[in-house]
């Protein structure tokens, strides 16, 4: 089941390869996040950011090599602001384009997409909240409350090791249950609390599929995150722009990554719709 999801998908990328251009935008637009924020030293940005940095981070890091060091803090309050502002769009816009493709007589329509997942965004805006909020508890709460609630003996570090990966573990299966929110939300037009519902009995029923096609491209986001735990390392052996190289790396990796995380859910929601029908 799980090959044929991603020859389906593999297939409408090459039939469709406008399928794409929603992430490829939305690399774009953390692309263009991440080169105003290199530039935040430097007038005229700085006009706007000495101040902020200088409160909350220091004086320091306003100067070289200092920036580099802050450069992965602000990048991620920066994608976060990407994703509010036009990632979810985009995510909405590829399950339209799937739903396109997967209509014999209907033309893929980029700017109908757009227009479509524009009229969805607060709902769409919602799925992707919950997600990240669970995600973030499952990842960071057990670890902070046993460096809170214990003394850093050999034995809590370890715990905090376990409890880490077993947070990426979780925060997957959050992302399991809820992937198929997305296509719900566009492709039936479901609320916000009707699309969970749909996505969960989904992935009740597709459950070792859907883990399959979020675990299997999320594991390559996981061998990067290894490599960003080492940046500080890294950059000090190398040169400081090493910094602004692997931010940009996270960037291709994400493209890479989502593409097959959304177009093979969507493509496994068109076919389930399909196979719902033939049975009525």
């Amino acid at each position: 089941m799980v090959k044929a999801v991603w020859s389906v998908t593999l297939r409408m990328i090459g039939r469709h390869p406008s399928v794409l251009v929603p992430f490829f935008l939305k690399a774009l637009f953390e692309g263009l996040v991440l080169t105003v924020l290199f530039y935040y030293p430097r007038p005229p940005l700085s006009v706007v950011f000495a101040e902020p940095v200088k409160t909350f981070f220091g004086p320091a890091f306003l100067h070289y090599p200092y920036n580099f060091n802050l450069l992965p803090t602000l990048y991620y309050y920066g994608q976060l602001v990407s994703m509010v502002i036009f990632g979810v769009i985009m995510y909405g816009m590829a399950m339209s384009l799937v739903s396109q493709a997967h209509s014999a007589d209907e033309e893929v329509r980029l700017f109908g997409s757009f227009n479509r997942a524009v009229r969805r965004y607060f709902p769409l805006l919602g799925i992707w909240i919950v997600i990240s909020v669970l995600s973030a508890l499952v990842l960071s709460g057990p670890s902070f409350i046993i460096k809170k609630t214990m003394q850093p003996t050999p034995a809590a570090i370890t715990l905090v090791y376990i409890f880490s990966y077993a947070g990426i573990a979780a925060a997957f299966l959050v992302e399991t249950l809820f992937i198929y929110s997305y296509p719900a939300i566009i492709i039936e037009r479901s609320g916000f609390i009707a699309s969970i519902s749909r996505s969960f009995g989904m992935a009740k029923k597709l459950f070792l599929t859907t883990v399959c096609i979020v675990f299997v491209p999320r594991l390559l986001e996981v061998l990067f995150m290894f490599v960003k735990q080492k940046q500080q390392g890294i950059m000090n052996l190398t040169v400081p722009e090493m910094m602004l190289v692997i931010l940009g790396a996270g960037i291709v990796v994400s493209f890479v990554t989502d593409s097959l995380v959304f177009l093979s859910a969507a493509n496994l929601f068109i076919l389930k719709q399909e196979n719902e029908k033939g049975k009525d």
